[in-house]
């Protein structure tokens, strides 16, 4: 009785993953004809998907993000350690002449396009390497946050169908966020310039781009050209705790 069901056991364990090949097989051809019906086009839908995959990784990290709180104090070195900012500095002043163009037209100080630049991708050199399309089918297919994966993979077919990257080179993290500024899908469509006129947003590989969007993307969500992006300040030990929070904003002079 034991052996029948151990054998039992390892059948099923076995057959797990090849069960869930097949549900994923069987989404991906749901949203397939999701993805017709919205109006992407069949040559577009054909190319996207033909090399489609689970990505088991992404289902990993999804589940496995950390949750933890940092001060400022801890995550600026962290994140704008003193070789990132020197390296920011020389970047800076070899983009200078085109930082500032792009500066004046969307009034974004250029310093700040760098800095976002080199926060998101550490300056383009890490953009990610997830087949986007697979990893957005497949954070649609695990469930979790079904609606707003399914619509980033719509709205990542869209980005094909316009022709502005070709499937081969579409990658970017496990989550969908693509490029050196790291804009998920529906924010390419929102933010993403041509800035060089050449008929194509690349946010991969032209400068033009990257800086014009990540400047547009500034300046659409309320940038003020003549500010800084904040200030450090210290507060008394009895301020009213109805003051704490993200969503509470204070004019600078107070």
């Amino acid at each position: 009785m034991q052996g029948r069901l151990a054998l039992l056991l390892l059948s099923a364990l076995l057959s797990a993953p090849l069960q869930a090949s097949v549900d994923f097989d069987h989404y991906v051809t749901s949203l397939k004809q999701q993805a017709l019906a919205a109006g992407i086009q069949p040559a577009t839908v054909t190319a996207a998907f033909a090399d489609i995959r689970l990505i088991e990784a992404a289902i990993k990290h999804d589940k496995n993000q950390p949750e933890f709180k940092l001060t400022l104090d801890t995550y600026i070195p962290r994140a704008v350690p003193e070789w990132k900012v020197k390296q920011a500095q020389t970047l800076y002043r070899q983009h200078l002449p085109l930082l500032t163009k792009i500066g004046r037209e969307y009034g974004v100080q250029p310093r700040f396009i760098v800095a976002l630049w080199g926060i998101e991708t550490n300056f383009g050199k890490i953009t990610g390497h997830y087949p986007l399309i697979s990893s957005l089918s497949t954070l649609a297919w695990d469930g979790r946050r079904e609606a707003f994966f399914k619509g980033e993979l719509f709205d990542a077919l869209r980005i094909l169908e316009q022709g502005h990257v070709n499937p081969a080179n579409f990658k970017g993290s496990w989550a969908g966020a693509m490029g050196q500024v790291q804009f998920m899908p529906s924010s390419f469509l929102k933010y993403a310039v041509d800035q060089d006129g050449d008929g194509r947003k690349d946010l991969w590989g032209n400068l033009a781009d990257v800086f014009g969007s990540a400047a547009n993307y500034l300046h659409q969500n309320g940038w003020h050209g003549d500010e800084t992006w904040g200030r450090q300040v210290k507060v008394p030990k009895t301020l009213d705790p109805a003051l704490l929070g993200l969503e509470q904003s204070r004019p600078l002079s107070a």
